[in-house]
């Protein structure tokens, strides 16, 4: 075995402290030119202990907490804001110069142009005087000139403006008297075709009594009130002649009183109405009202008021006459020809 195999570790061992010597010589050597390459820079404190985009916050934080209001212009009394526009029109003859609808001439005769810029409806259409935008079956004129709102089919004139009479039916019967003497009566009932429909018991009755026919048809709906005696001339000969006060009990006639001759006549007449409203829905659709009786606009059977009274009906002329009460609190009648 060699001397170097012997003496490896001792031998590396020194050779490492003769490159570790000789290294170091080198550094002592050229310190100098270390020293003034490895420069480190100097480090400034930084004592800023802010928040970045604090201040942001802040003023957004306080903002959220503030009323914010959006200043509207006025212009000639129009609002103006940066949201909205003003529309502008002009005359068919003359398109280049706009026409200013608060300072022009009506653009529909009877409507102010305030109104449509208040209602938001564009006056532009030569039609906009008859348009409906509400759909309630009123145009716009018939809701100015009745001061409704034209955009909400709940507000609206007065319904009996759209009501028209399209028919009648009328149920004519005569009563007639019989006399027992002493005050006394018994009654029939006959229509104008048939002699004999009901006819009270054989008992009869005196006045201020109830007259009860046999059969259901109008069995208790009269009353004999009293008999009258009464001058009457015909063909220039004066004669006195007996009238029988009736009584009528049924509901919609209560205390209506019918004065009737020895023949019966002139009679009782029963007369129904058919009607058409052509407004608030019920465009096309009829409904049938007795006389003297309480409905609802629209019609509603079951509806709880019923501000219309049908207070009569002129068979001869074709005209009925309709009692209500309008918005002023005021009693009113609106006449209505019976259109066949």
């Amino acid at each position: 075995m060699s001397w170097i195999s012997e003496n490896y570790e001792k031998a590396a061992i020194g050779g490492a402290a003769v490159v570790a010597l000789a290294f170091g010589a080198v550094i002592l050597k050229n310190k100098g030119a270390i020293d003034e390459a490895i420069v480190l820079p100097s480090v400034t404190p930084n004592n800023d202990v802010s928040v970045p985009g604090s201040l942001a916050i802040e003023h957004a934080q306080r903002s959220l907490s503030e009323v914010h209001e959006i200043a509207v212009g006025d212009l000639d009394g129009r609002k103006v804001d940066l949201f909205t526009g003003v529309p502008l029109f002009s005359k068919k003859d003359d398109p280049k110069n706009p026409v200013d609808l608060l300072k022009s001439s009506p653009v529909h005769a009877g409507i102010p142009n305030t109104w449509w810029i208040e209602e938001n409806i564009d006056p532009g259409y030569a039609d906009s005087p008859e348009r409906d935008p509400d759909e309630d079956g009123f145009t716009n004129r018939e809701e100015y000139t009745a001061e409704t709102d034209p955009n909400d089919p709940a507000k609206h004139p007065n319904p009996i403006a759209k009501l028209n009479a399209v028919g009648i039916e009328t149920t004519e019967v005569h009563l007639k008297a019989s006399d027992f003497g002493g005050g006394q009566f018994t009654f029939k009932l006959q229509t104008k075709l048939e002699r004999r429909v009901n006819k009270m018991p054989a008992e009869p009755i005196k006045e201020g009594t109830d007259i009860v026919f046999e059969k259901e048809l109008m069995k208790n709906r009269f009353k004999f009130v009293r008999l009258e005696k009464k001058q009457v001339k015909k063909g220039g000969i004066t004669t006195e002649e007996r009238f029988w006060i009736i009584e009528d009990k049924q509901s919609n006639k209560k205390g209506v009183t019918y004065e009737i001759d020895r023949q019966g006549n002139p009679g009782i007449f029963d007369s129904t109405v058919e009607f058409q409203l052509n407004a608030l829905g019920q465009e096309g659709e009829t409904f049938k009202v007795p006389e003297m009786t309480r409905f609802s606009l629209p019609f509603d059977a079951n509806a709880t008021e019923k501000p219309y009274l049908l207070k009569s009906v002129d068979r001869i002329n074709n005209k009925v006459e309709i009692e209500y009460t309008d918005k002023e609190g005021n009693t009113k009648t609106q006449v209505l020809d019976i259109k066949k």
